[in-house]
């Protein structure tokens, strides 16, 4: 629930009808995720709000505006249709808390397609046993972790893509490639799918310690 307020008094009183009307949900309307985090709230009139700041290890900061994340989650959406990313495919985000993060989640969303977002310590099995079981049709990671990646990536026939978001300088063999959003032409207009809500979203594992279903 958005600007909730007191939690304890939200807490208490809390209804989905009330939720609903909050958010300016009626049943039966078409609802999508990304669509309702950053194009909801520009039309809005906040538009020119802040949605995210990001601070880096080394102390960078770097703000962006809802308007922003907008057209970021465009791009990032219009660029995974390209490659042929369809609803309901499983999309892997294997990458340190960095913007494209935080970007591509939601641009993932608003082509209907599944966020699987993973944890960036992981290790090669680790890493191979989660895709393995997703299906997953595209990994969008770093440098940093790309060559763990590609050191699985001939055990899992259904992976069709690694993309590199922070370096296109890297020597790439098949199925792998760069986008890079900075250098990408934005998206202002941008095709939505349409959702549920109940349409699955994101695949979300756990450490593992419970063992395998």
């Amino acid at each position: 629930m958005p600007n909730m307020g007191d939690y304890r008094e939200t807490y208490d009183n809390f209804t989905w009808d009330k939720a609903k009307e909050m958010l300016g949900y009626k049943d039966g309307d078409p609802i999508n995720i990304g669509w309702f985090c950053s194009d909801r709230i520009c039309e809005m009139g906040k538009a020119d709000k802040l949605a995210l700041i990001w601070e880096g290890f080394t102390g960078a900061v770097e703000k962006y505006t809802f308007d922003e994340l907008r057209v970021n989650t465009n791009t990032y959406g219009a660029f995974l249709r390209s490659i042929g990313v369809k609803e309901g495919d499983r999309v892997c985000i294997f990458m340190d808390k960095i913007p494209d993060l935080y970007f591509s989640f939601l641009g993932i969303l608003k082509i209907g397609a599944i966020a699987q977002p993973l944890f960036s310590a992981f290790g090669e099995e680790a890493l191979h046993t989660r895709m393995e079981s997703a299906t997953s049709s595209v990994i969008l990671t770093t440098k940093k972790h790309f060559r763990k990646v590609r050191r699985i990536k001939d055990q899992l026939p259904e992976l069709r893509h690694i993309v590199v978001v922070d370096d296109d300088t890297l020597k790439f063999e098949e199925r792998e490639s760069a986008f890079i959003l900075k250098k990408a032409e934005k998206v202002d207009k941008f095709d939505i799918c349409t959702t549920g809500p109940e349409s699955p979203s994101v695949l979300h594992y756990t450490s593992g310690t419970t063992g395998q279903p």
